[in-house]
């Protein structure tokens, strides 16, 4: 294989990579919160090593490169899928909050009656507590964090705490 065609090859697989790694930073704010997106951050910057290997090294610039991704993006990943599953189940409780208040003229006390769909999300459920201040009730979720949470109430609708 020519130098162009391994130059070439090399900078698609790092155009593919750092944005991989970018997106995955970003997301890290909703799923690990304000400091650890930061420190992902950082990591994509730690692309300029292979970046700058590559020259001396190939094969090593490609290993450091697969490597960063490596911790990076399969975790975010994960993550990701585990935020997606929290919010669909958080909007299936608040189907159900909103059910009981049509049927009993309020929302319910705690979730006793309620059943989970996707029972493993239960896990990362942070309250649910009525709360006439915030227009009747207050419901969170956390994914990667326990510092981090996504918070729902009928007065602020959904809003996000980072860290």
């Amino acid at each position: 294989m020519s130098k162009k065609t391994e130059w070439i090859l090399f900078a698609l697989l790092m155009i593919t990579l750092i944005l991989l790694e970018a997106l995955c930073a970003r997301l890290a704010y909703e799923t690990l919160g304000e400091i650890m997106s930061s420190i992902y951050a950082v990591a994509v910057a730690l692309n300029l090593v292979p970046l700058l290997l590559f020259f001396r090294h190939r094969t090593a610039a490609v290993l450091i490169a697969l490597a960063l991704a490596l911790i990076i993006i399969p975790y975010q990943l994960i993550l990701v899928d585990r935020w997606q599953r929290a919010q669909a189940e958080a909007d299936r409780i608040l189907v159900y909050a909103n059910e009981q208040r049509s049927l009993a003229g309020r929302y319910p006390n705690d979730l006793i009656g309620y059943s989970f769909q996707d029972r493993e999300m239960q896990t990362y459920l942070n309250e649910y507590l009525l709360d006439d201040t915030r227009g009747g009730f207050v419901l969170s979720y956390w994914v990667g964090a326990p510092t981090t949470s996504h918070t729902y109430s009928p007065a602020t609708g959904w809003t996000y705490y980072p860290d």
